[in-house]
């Protein structure tokens, strides 16, 4: 067992380059240029993901008390891209998958980039000096998320362009895939935590403070869409873009190059909790969509 232990930050690191790898299989160039035929929707989804996240999960970091690795840990994966769950969660509440797909595409490659600078400024505001012997090396730490992150998914597109039929057939089991290899991941979670204390308590520590960053990022990402007269299924989109973060990533950055378990911890707990209220919301935006929709069919008749 405790070469297994040993073996997790590595595991982590390959179960997420597996999920960026399947997620790149399902997306195609245009995902990457829609920015130019949606640019209302796509703007709206990046500043929500890239801007608003990371600064409403500051304001919680200094609302609400709680432990300096916690808070860390919230802001980890407040910095994160959307995952390929978002996608899946987005087609079956009936949002816009395409408008979905190129937010997930878009911000995995501009997240290379903001995701070192986020951390390093939260590792000075909420740590301190002590957070200084910790610093990420700003060209090191966007080469091994590349790797992580941008790499697979390139590799994905390239299997998918070569083999386009039987890409489009895998597309179910790799949209499927993907919430069994995040399950997998929180469980190893469980397991490092197990090992360093108790992971009950380290629930209990960051509930509230990755309840209130998922409500707000879902709330606001919508309302923010609605305001700019996006239509609701475009609203739903941001919405679960921006309150649905790749919590794998967020655990391979807090093990793999932070060293830091307990900042996993809440990364972990985030991934649960949000999969647990993406369920209420689908249901929430397809009955909202669709009735829309019915009242947009009665209008041309």
């Amino acid at each position: 067992m405790s070469e297994l232990l040993a073996l997790i930050p590595t595991l982590l690191q390959i179960l997420l380059f597996l999920i960026m790898f399947g997620m790149g299989m399902t997306l195609t160039i245009p995902d990457f240029t829609r920015i130019g035929t949606a640019p209302k929707a796509v703007l709206t989804g990046l500043v929500n993901q890239i801007v608003l996240v990371p600064c409403i999960a500051y304001g919680i970091v200094l609302l609400v008390p709680m432990e300096p690795m916690i808070a860390m840990g919230l802001m980890i994966c407040a910095c994160c891209p959307g995952g390929a769950v978002s996608n899946l969660f987005t087609y079956l509440a009936k949002g816009d998958t395409a408008l979905s797909i190129s937010l997930t595409a878009i911000s995995s490659i501009v997240t290379i980039f903001t995701i070192p600078l986020i951390i390093n400024f939260s590792l000075d505001a909420i740590l301190g000096a002590s957070g200084k012997s910790i610093h990420l090396p700003l060209g090191k730490t966007i080469f091994n998320i590349f790797k992580l992150t941008a790499l697979p998914v390139f590799l994905g597109m390239i299997l998918s362009y070569k083999f386009p039929l039987t890409a489009n057939k895998s597309k179910p089991i790799i949209k499927w895939g993907s919430i069994i290899v995040i399950v997998i991941a929180l469980i190893f979670m469980v397991m490092k935590l197990e090992e360093i204390g108790d992971s009950l308590a380290f629930l209990k520590a960051s509930f509230v403070s990755v309840l209130l960053l998922n409500l707000s990022t879902l709330g606001i990402g919508f309302l923010s869409a609605k305001s700019l007269k996006l239509t609701t299924k475009q609203a739903a989109t941001v919405s679960i873009e921006s309150g649905m973060q790749n919590n794998v990533l967020g655990m391979a950055i807090a093990i793999g190059l932070l060293d830091s378990p307990k900042m996993a911890a809440t990364a972990g707990v985030y991934g649960v909790i949000m999969c647990i209220i993406a369920i209420g919301m689908i249901r929430l935006f397809r009955n909202m969509i669709l009735k829309e929709e019915k009242h947009e069919f009665t209008i041309r008749e």
